[in-house]
């Protein structure tokens, strides 16, 4: 197995800038090589997935549905393991029915499987979910 970073996911993801397709596609036929000749299967664990769903959503203005079904083609996709799995599967449940971003519903989701009744926060937005509280609700 072979772990991947959000630098790579990002791009294997997203139409990179015309400018930069050509070094891109080099980048990314190199990692496609390396991963067919191990016979391996890829591993992205919860921080890359996180970051890629925050990039996507704050960075590239892609919308929600698009993160969403991003993430889903990521769950079932056949040669990809994701880190944190169940948790994944329930932020996804979260983030679609709320207005919070996929990576804090993430933390919420992760931080609740760690047995904590829920996670204090300064986002006011956030706190109107489940699994948050703001501070000055606690």
């Amino acid at each position: 197995m072979i772990g991947l970073d959000t630098n790579i996911l990002v791009r294997w993801l997203i139409s990179p800038d015309q400018a930069d397709l050509a070094s891109s596609d080099a980048e990314l036929e190199r990692v496609a090589t390396l991963v067919s000749a191990k016979g391996a299967s890829l591993f992205v664990n919860a921080v890359v997935v996180a970051e890629t769903a925050w990039i996507m959503e704050k960075k590239l203005n892609i919308g929600r549905d698009v993160v969403a079904a991003v993430i889903s083609r990521l769950l079932f996709a056949e040669n990809i393991t994701l880190g944190n799995d169940p948790e994944m599967r329930a932020a996804l449940l979260l983030h679609s029915s709320s207005n919070v971003g996929f990576a804090d519903c993430l933390i919420a989701e992760m931080n609740l499987a760690a047995g904590c009744i829920h996670t204090l926060t300064f986002d006011r937005k956030a706190s109107r979910t489940a699994g948050f509280c703001h501070v000055d609700d606690s």
